[in-house]
């Protein structure tokens, strides 16, 4: 393990982790003035990315106050470290008994230049429990996964408070024909949001204006 000096990091939900071109000005991005970078495997990698997990106490001192802040005095981050596979890189953090609670990729030019330091480290074997999987929207744009969890919503609360109408009418709007099961409605228009278009996206809005015109 080596030290990485002076980065920004968008550390955010574990299923909410955005690349650098998607962070908003809303966002807490913080300016790390030190943080400890780890070398993994590849496969290790793709499973602290995907998934939550669960650290052994061993690392978790080994890290324990060594990532700080700029700004306050003596501010540091009670459990964060880097991790690489020499290609990519992902900012975690911790809480007290080693579970991934935070996550954070980086700028482009910051994780290109902490990908050649850690492909000069020696692999770190580290020890974890893999727990459910929490990324399944790798190929969404952030605005994306908003769509996608309103209109899961929206389509999850139509079958489970039985209006049957609104569900119709996605349906048809969604895929312009008629469907007699109303089970398979939800299904299929659920199956549907594995990947957003501008069908999706027009739905969104229209329910939107239509939930706003309800509140006013």
């Amino acid at each position: 393990m080596i030290y990485i000096y002076d980065i920004l990091l968008n550390f955010c939900d574990n299923d909410n982790i955005y690349d650098f071109y998607e962070w908003s000005n809303n966002d807490d991005i913080e300016n790390m003035k030190k943080i400890k970078l780890v070398h993994i495997s590849s496969s290790v990698y793709d499973d602290i990315l995907n998934y939550n997990f669960i650290i052994n106490k061993d690392f978790l001192l080994k890290i324990y106050n060594t990532c700080e802040l700029y700004g306050k005095k003596n501010s540091t981050v009670s459990y964060a470290c880097l991790f690489s596979d020499g290609d990519r890189v992902l900012a975690v953090e911790f809480n007290k008994d080693g579970l991934s609670i935070y996550k954070s990729k980086l700028l482009l030019d910051e994780e290109s230049e902490i990908s050649v330091l850690a492909s000069n480290l020696e692999i770190y074997d580290l020890k974890y429990n893999k727990k459910e999987k929490v990324l399944d929207n790798n190929f969404l744009t952030r605005k994306e996964v908003l769509i996608k969890r309103y209109l899961t919503k929206e389509i999850e609360d139509s079958y489970k408070f039985k209006k049957y109408d609104k569900l119709k009418y996605l349906y048809q709007e969604y895929f312009d024909k008629d469907n007699n099961s109303y089970k398979s409605m939800k299904e299929e228009l659920i199956d549907s949001l594995i990947s957003i278009d501008s069908k999706h996206k027009e739905i969104c809005n229209l329910l939107k204006i239509s939930n706003k015109k309800k509140q006013v």
